[in-house]
């Protein structure tokens, strides 16, 4: 009976009716909690049964949940082929170009499972995600308006908020974030918005409030930090700032950290450190021109002028049209040179370049001291009128 039974079973394994099999794969991979041990199982009931589309889907969905997006996408695609008329076969290859901001291909696949099925909230909310993206908000607030799930009303009004943010109409994205805050008052994502909004408004004590509320949750939260120190920086409470950077520097150093904390270093007139930070700036951002720009800038009040003349030049090489390097280079062929016909070329070139602020090259607490006793004259000031 035994070798009966044994001799069924071998006979049961190696039948030619791969789908059976094939089944108990699947049946198998969605009994089994880990990942990669159910990827293995979808992966032997597709090479039992290469068109099995629940097996390609679910295998999908596992790479997804893993991060190995271009292995779903290439699952999604064939679920496609294999049932090219089922929404949310678009639908799930939507969500895994979401996953990797591919908004137009996410878009482009919720366009079809919207064209197939028209009444499915969730079609519209992620479309909406990627429209806001795209900078289409007036279509992402008519797709928002289309949704019609309660489960997924507060997320709605969350990116209804973020809308409106993005149209600048801050009192309606406001409104909205409070009530959204009255629901959930722990929902750092809303405070940080409505941050936004008051540092929009100029009102920055308040901002600096509310991204304390989170900071004191969170000391790691690196939005919080950068909006609070940008704002502490408004209302001229520098050292603060200095130390929101720091904290910032020590979670994630980046360029941009470096650049901001040394243009507060400048307003103690700590040339040094100004001038370090912008060097730390460029390590890990060589061909950033606003940090050459900077640091050139503070090399002119070290008089270290070889080296601001070599910034200035590496600014304008990156980039050629960035006016405040042409205004400082200008200012270091007066300065340094006492060139007139050099000067006048990169004014020229700053003007050019949109360049507005002319009443600070009289100013000798902004960029007049790069330009004194030349901008009392009526040539200067001519030159710059006729611009």
């Amino acid at each position: 009976m035994r070798y009966f039974f044994f001799s069924l079973l071998v006979a049961v394994l190696i039948s030619p009716c791969w789908g059976v099999t094939a089944k108990q794969y699947y049946q198998a991979a969605l009994r089994e909690k880990d990942l990669n041990k159910q990827i293995d199982l979808y992966t032997k009931a597709i090479n039992q049964a290469p068109q099995y589309i629940s097996a390609l889907h679910r295998r999908g969905d596992a790479y997804r949940e893993q991060g190995k997006i271009k292995k779903a996408i290439a699952d999604y695609n064939k679920i496609i082929e294999l049932s090219p008329k089922d929404p949310f076969k678009y639908y799930a290859l939507g969500l895994a170009y979401l996953d990797i901001k591919d908004y137009i291909s996410a878009k482009k696949n919720f366009d079809i499972a919207i064209k197939l099925k028209t009444d499915y909230s969730g079609f519209y909310y992620n479309r909406a995600i990627c429209l806001i993206e795209l900078g289409q908000i007036k279509n992402a607030l008519s797709d928002l308006n289309k949704i019609k799930d309660k489960s997924l009303k507060n997320k709605a009004l969350f990116l209804q908020g973020r809308a409106n943010y993005k149209l600048y109409n801050y009192d309606i994205a406001g409104d909205i974030f409070n009530e959204l805050l009255q629901k959930d008052p722990d929902n750092d994502e809303v405070i940080l918005y409505l941050a936004r909004i008051q540092i929009n408004n100029e009102m920055y004590d308040e901002a600096i409030s509310l991204l304390s509320q989170v900071i004191n949750k969170n000391p790691k939260n690196e939005t919080a930090l950068m909006l609070r120190a940008a704002a502490l920086k408004e209302i001229s409470l520098f050292e603060q700032a200095i130390e929101d950077y720091t904290a910032l520097i020590a979670l994630n150093p980046q360029a941009i950290y470096y650049n901001r904390r040394g243009l507060i270093f400048e307003e103690f007139e700590d040339w040094q450190s100004a001038q370090k930070d912008y060097t730390s700036s460029l390590e890990l951002n060589p061909s950033w021109a606003i940090s050459y720009n900077n640091r050139g800038y503070v090399n002119m009040k070290m008089g270290h002028y070889d080296e601001a003349k070599q910034d200035f030049e590496l600014a304008l090489k990156y980039a050629p049209g960035l006016a405040p390097a042409a205004i400082n280079y200008a200012g270091y062929f007066w300065t340094v040179k006492r060139d007139k016909k050099n000067m006048y070329k990169y004014l020229d070139k700053a003007l050019k370049a949109n360049f507005k602020d002319t009443t600070a090259l009289y100013d000798d607490s902004k960029k007049g001291w790069l330009f004194k006793k030349i901008n009392n004259t009526l040539d200067f000031r001519t030159f710059i009128e006729s611009r």
